[in-house]
């Protein structure tokens, strides 16, 4: 269903609505509503959100402007940083201030505030965002800033930085409450018209009972529909985060613990590794150029999708992407008015995809318009015809997500050979075994309805909270009541707010952990601390050490380590989610799912022109069965991606419909 600007809330809702109708099914029937999304994301890199206010302590106005010292680009002079999402005109200072342990040093003046809410109230501003130095340690200066702002302004939405993150850092807590500033108008919008219409589907009886709306966050958890209009900032990064809990959990059950994802869609592809079936987390991502202090599921995105556009440079190399043809006007095939050649268009013409297959079951894609876009843009200024063009334009999208996969594998000190790449996506399925040539990756498994991987996430995920608190102080000083008691509140925090969500006592889990570093340090590595086994420091210091050694390659045993933060994770535990089994088949798969054949390019430079096209048959995935076996070269098809088996390629279906795909690599770890 395409994307309604104009009330994006309408489109979610017409979706779901010709998915039900599809079904037979009425809203009354849903029992649950999972909803991911790109909203908030867009808003920032497009800078659609709403006018904010920042107000800061005295002398602290050009917090959001200064930052840190660290240079993008550390030899370019020229290089200008993101604007701020507050002007410097609607920044405003107040006296009062915090020590370092909370104590009040200087106290609030309530009359000041009154006149800071006074000339907000002059400047249509839609959100105000508060943080003052120290309030993770003691948030009264902040919730008394708030509770004069809303007397003042009840019209304004008001953040405080201490309800977002209550960690140390004023910058990253500063840039963290002004990104949920900045959203919180459009998200409460777009959040009371979901529920609005979702009503209108007849929902409104499961809103409060039977079928609960959860919002997937970036850490790859949920969050009910009422905490993402508080705290949108934690939607964030979180659209591809679904497909790497999915992928997660189908790979374990596949017995594949150790995977790389990519999720290759229209714009981009995110890639992230999993180790023993475990998403990488990081608090410290960015997003434009500013930081985001929560826990999102590290995933590196790049500009290559199936609608990325190819272009000669200035130089007259072939690049493509990162700009992109997205779903208007969409590539020259979709002939919906676009008119430059893009990812998609050369996969049409290499056979790889085709014009009699419709896309999603309804778009039906034109040969002749791809040819005339890739020959106007690319072919006839590189002078060569238009089918080297097209391998050239896969080859160089090819290139840029192989680079993306070694960012996540390679740099960190992984072996990509040791992993298995899972692919998904509209268009991952399309591009994987060649990725997986080019790193030596010996196994891909492309699961059923890759397109919508994503949306499977979303059942599978957990209810989630993240809390966390700065507690700085020596490793070597602290006793294991002492750890206990930091802990016990946070784990009540965590265990009443999974209670206001509605999670039974027997669902709620509540994990412990420390962010640690060598005193000296900048950052904190996260180590999960089991308080049964606090007592021993020891046991602490050497789970650090090895932590240590895993992601920078080496540890002093010797040199004394520190608590900066304590972390509780509360979930609260979803129904484990059943996958659906196929139907036993034989080797050789039947012969209603094959539909056809074509020619298809499979470029080898040892190879003539003519070699380098083969007769390849077309399959429906959806009449595989469960022991079916597909030799390359073949094309499987199915409603929401389109899977390419190379030549020297292999396909297992396993019992969940996976395709365990084996590549022809005789030595892979050569």
């Amino acid at each position: 269903m395409p994307t309604t600007p104009e009330d994006r809330a309408l489109g979610t809702v017409q979706g779901m609505g010709a998915a039900l109708a599809k079904l037979g099914k009425t809203g009354r029937e849903v029992s649950y509503v999972g909803h991911g999304m790109t909203t908030a994301t867009n808003a920032v890199i497009q800078r659609k959100g709403a006018k904010i206010a920042f107000v800061g302590n005295q002398g602290f106005r050009d917090l959001l402007e200064i930052g840190r010292q660290n240079r993008p680009k550390l030899y370019d002079y020229r290089v200008s940083r993101t604007p701020p999402l507050a002007r410097r005109a609607d920044r405003y200072t107040i006296k009062g201030r915090l020590d370092f342990k909370g104590t009040e040093l200087e106290p609030l003046d309530l009359k000041e505030i009154e006149t800071v809410a006074e000339k907000i109230r002059c400047s249509d501003v839609k959100a105000v965002a508060v943080c003052l130095l120290h309030s993770y340690a003691n948030p009264i200066h902040e919730q008394n800033v708030r509770s004069v702002l809303e007397t003042c302004l009840p019209d304004v939405f008001v953040c405080i930085s201490s309800d977002i993150i209550r960690e140390f850092r004023e910058y990253e807590r500063a840039s963290t409450v002004a990104l949920n500033a900045y959203l919180i108008p459009i998200m409460d919008r777009y959040l009371l018209s979901l529920e609005s219409k979702l009503v209108d589907l007849d929902f409104g009886l499961g809103l409060q009972s039977k079928a609960p709306v959860m919002v997937m966050e970036a850490s790859g958890g949920l969050m009910t529909l009422a905490t993402a209009r508080k705290k949108p900032v934690h939607t964030i990064l979180s659209g591809p985060a679904g497909g790497v809990v999915a992928s997660a959990e189908i790979a374990k059950r596949c017995k594949l613990e150790n995977i790389i994802t990519m999720d290759m869609g229209g714009t981009s592809t995110d890639i992230s590794l999993i180790v023993d079936s475990t998403p990488q987390i990081t608090s410290q991502a960015t997003l434009e150029g500013m930081p985001v202090r929560i826990p999102v599921v590290d995933i590196n995105a790049i500009g290559a999708g199936g609608g990325s556009i190819a272009q000669i440079d200035e130089g007259g190399a072939l690049r493509v992407g990162p700009q992109s043809a997205e779903a208007q006007p969409g590539p020259a095939c979709y002939c919906r008015g676009g008119t430059l050649p893009t990812v998609t268009d050369a996969n049409l013409l290499l056979g790889r995809l085709g014009t009699s297959t419709a896309l999603g079951g309804e778009l039906a894609l034109d040969s002749q318009a791809a040819q005339h876009a890739i020959h106007k843009h690319i072919a006839h200024p590189l002078g060569m015809d238009v089918i080297r063009a097209a391998e050239g334009i896969i080859r160089v999208a090819n290139s840029n997500m192989e680079r993306g996969v070694r960012v996540v594998s390679v740099e960190r000190g992984h072996d990509p050979r040791e992993f298995a790449l899972v692919a998904f996506g509209g268009a991952g399925a399309l591009h994987s075994s060649a990725i997986g040539y080019s790193l030596g990756v010996p196994t891909v498994l492309i699961p059923p309805a890759p397109g919508i991987l994503c949306a499977m996430g979303m059942l599978m995920s957990d209810l989630r909270h993240d809390l966390v608190e700065t507690q700085v102080r020596p490793l070597a000083g602290v006793c294991s009541e002492e750890i206990q008691q930091l802990f016990a509140p946070l784990q009540e925090q965590g265990d009443q707010l999974l209670a206001e969500d509605g999670v039974a006592p027997e669902s709620r889990s509540l994990t412990t952990i420390l962010d640690m570093r060598y005193i000296g340090q900048s950052y904190e590595l996260m180590i999960s601390c089991n308080l049964q086994d606090s007592a021993r420091a020891t046991l602490l210091e050497q789970r650090f050490h090895e932590t240590h050694r895993k992601k920078f390659g080496h540890a002093d045993e010797a040199a004394p380590i520190e608590i900066v933060n304590l972390r509780v994770l509360a979930l609260g535990r979803r129904p484990p989610f059943s996958l659906p089994k196929l139907a036993e088949g034989d080797i050789e798969p039947p012969q209603s799912a094959l539909s056809g054949r074509r020619k298809v390019y499979f470029g080898t430079s040892s190879l003539n022109e003519n070699e380098c096209w083969h007769e390849t048959p077309v399959w429906k995935r959806e009449f595989l069965l469960a022991g079916n076996q597909i030799n390359g070269p073949a094309v499987i098809e199915e409603l929401s991606s389109t899977a390419l088996l190379h030549p020297s390629d292999s396909a297992d279906v396993d019992e969940f419909g996976n395709l365990i795909v084996n590549l022809g690599l005789e030595h892979p770890h050569d």
